[in-house]
Parts: structure tokens; C-alpha cells; sequence
């Protein structure tokens, strides 16, 4: 019988006889695992022969795949998510799967959890932290924090609970900013312009990594990092961590600045299309129904409301 991963080449090139293809499956049935793995690196961009078992070869490919795909990374996406995640690098054979170990053993393994649009989720690490992460945000973590540190990096807003460890400090890493702490629990936002910390308990060290300034930040004080600096200040907004606990605080707050606040937390947007200015609102909602506040909101102000499939407008 050929080589079966002779046959495998022509049938990721579609030019298997039926035979083949009966080969195949044979193979799937047995080897699902493998079978995956030779599939992906078939298609990722540096297109090794499945064939070719010229190990220098073959390893200098997966490298470069490597530097060109950050494939270090290994992404999981939460319970809701549509679209299934997808392994990154792969490795053909068993003299693959030795030099990935070789290579993970210097480059420790990190994965990236993702929310969605319409969607907030938390992941626990290795560690004890809890990590809320809202949404399209991105984290990513180490499966295991093996170092004189514990670090992950941020794209987006997340909540932070810091399980406590004194002898290895939780690192936080952003665009502009570095977060360090050994045990609190704080909430980082972070975007293209700047990277805001708000501290709930205990205390956190943030530091600039454009200017290497620093600030040390303790419960009900905040920064924000940017291309400018770092600036510490006290925290004015009761509604930093709103987008987490559903729970809104607005006092005499200007009526665009309360639908700002509300659209981080409802799925469905509220668009704010009236003449009228100078509107102020005060109330406090504990996880109310987005149609309720709708309701109080035309009521307080005279105002009207038209809701399609996406969108809710006040006007």
C-alpha cells in the first residue's frame, strides 16, 4: 500500500481516487487527532508537504510559520461563541511533536480568551485569579505561571481578582501601561488612546511603559496612561465597574453621558437623537430591564422611543 500521507498530500490537493478517499477515512477514524493537525498544516502559510519528513526542512518551516503566525498562542473563545476555535501550528509525526516540546520548554505556551460583541465572560487561571473580561476584549495568559512573575497582557477592559502571592507579583500588560500588583482586585480598560486603571481593593502599582513614570494607586483611586503620561487621580465615576455588575449610579449626570454608561453594559445599543440639551438625570438601577429604563428616561425628559431589531432610539 502507498504511503498514506502520500495519499493524504493529494487528498488536501483534491485528487484522490475513491479508494483513496476510503483510505482516508480509515485514517480519520483511527487518527481524528493527527488527521486535524496535517489538515491545518496543510493550509497554514507555509504549506509543508505532509509528505516531507526532512526534519531540519520541516522544522525550519513550522519556525517561520511560527514568527509569522505569533502561533505561541493558542486561542479559546467562550461557551457562546459560533464560530469554532481553530489550532494554530501543527506538527507531522512524532519527530514534529519532540521539537515542539523543545521549542515550548524556551517559549512558555500562552492562550488568548475572547469575548464578543454581545457578550461578557470571566476565566479562572492557573493561580486562583479571576479575570471578567467585557466585551471584545482579549486576554492572554500562560497556562501555568512558572516565573518569578505572573504575567498576561490586555486588549480591551477587563476586572481583575488577584489571588494573593507575595513572592511572585500579577503583571498586567497593556499598550501603554504595566500593572502590577500581588493581590487586589482592580478593572484595566484599555484602547488605541489610552489605558485607564481603576482600583477596588488592596493596592496596585502602575507604571508607563513609554515614560517609565509610576504611580502607586489604592481602593477609590485611578490612572490613566497614555502617549502624554500617566496621571493619577481620585475616581469620580461610580459607574467605572457598571459594565460588570449591571448596577448604575447617576446623579444630576448629563443625559448623553447616562446613555454612554448604559450602552457598556445592554447588548442592544441605545441611540440618543434629540434637539433637547442640558438634560440632567438622576436615578439608580440594580440590573433593571433596558425597557424599563427606557421608560423612565422618555417619561423624565417628555421624550419618545422607536425600537427596531438592532437598535433602540430615543428622540
Amino acid at each position: 500500500m502507498e504511503n498514506i500521507y502520500k495519499i493524504l498530500e493529494r487528498h488536501f490537493q483534491q485528487q484522490t481516487s475513491k479508494e483513496e478517499e476510503d483510505e482516508v477515512l480509515k485514517f480519520k477514524e483511527k487518527n481524528n487527532s493527527e488527521y486535524l493537525m496535517l489538515q491545518q498544516l496543510w493550509n497554514s502559510p507555509s504549506k509543508i508537504n505532509v509528505s516531507d519528513y526532512d526534519s531540519v526542512k520541516a522544522w525550519e518551516h513550522v519556525v517561520n510559520d511560527i514568527r509569522k503566525r505569533k502561533s505561541n498562542l493558542h486561542f479559546i473563545y467562550s461557551p457562546f461563541r459560533q464560530v469554532a476555535a481553530v489550532a494554530f501550528i501543527v506538527i507531522v509525526g512524532s519527530l514534529f511533536a519532540y521539537l515542539l516540546m523543545q521549542q515550548h520548554q524556551k517559549t512558555p505556551t500562552f492562550f488568548a480568551f475572547e469575548t464578543l460583541s454581545s457578550q461578557t465572560d470571566s476565566v479562572l487561571l492557573a493561580d486562583g485569579t479571576t479575570v471578567w473580561l467585557n466585551r471584545n476584549s482579549t486576554l492572554y495568559y500562560p497556562k501555568n505561571f512558572d516565573g518569578k512573575t505572573r504575567q498576561v497582557k490586555l486588549d480591551g477592559e477587563a476586572y481583575f481578582n488577584v489571588a494573593k502571592n507575595a513572592k511572585q507579583p500579577f503583571i498586567v500588560e497593556t499598550s501603554y501601561s504595566k500593572v502590577t500588583v500581588l493581590g487586589t482586585s482592580f478593572n484595566v480598560n484599555t484602547d488605541t488612546i489610552s489605558t485607564k486603571v481603576h482600583v477596588c481593593t488592596g493596592k496596585v502599582k502602575v507604571q508607563s511603559e513609554r515614560s517609565g513614570s509610576e504611580a502607586y494607586l489604592s481602593p477609590k483611586q485611578m490612572a490613566v496612561v497614555s502617549r502624554e503620561g500617566l496621571a493619577k487621580s481620585s475616581i469620580t465615576n461610580p459607574n467605572f465597574l457598571s459594565w460588570k455588575t449591571g448596577d448604575f449610579l447617576f446623579e444630576d449626570t448629563p443625559l448623553p453621558t447616562v446613555i454612554d454608561e448604559l450602552n457598556r453594559y445592554y447588548n442592544k445599543p441605545i441611540v440618543l437623537n434629540t434637539t433637547k440639551t442640558g438634560m440632567l438625570f438622576s436615578a439608580h438601577f440594580e440590573k433593571a430591564k433596558q425597557e424599563d429604563i427606557i421608560e423612565i428616561i422618555k417619561t423624565t425628559f417628555n421624550l419618545n422611543s422607536y425600537e427596531n431589531t438592532t437598535y433602540y432610539e430615543i428622540r
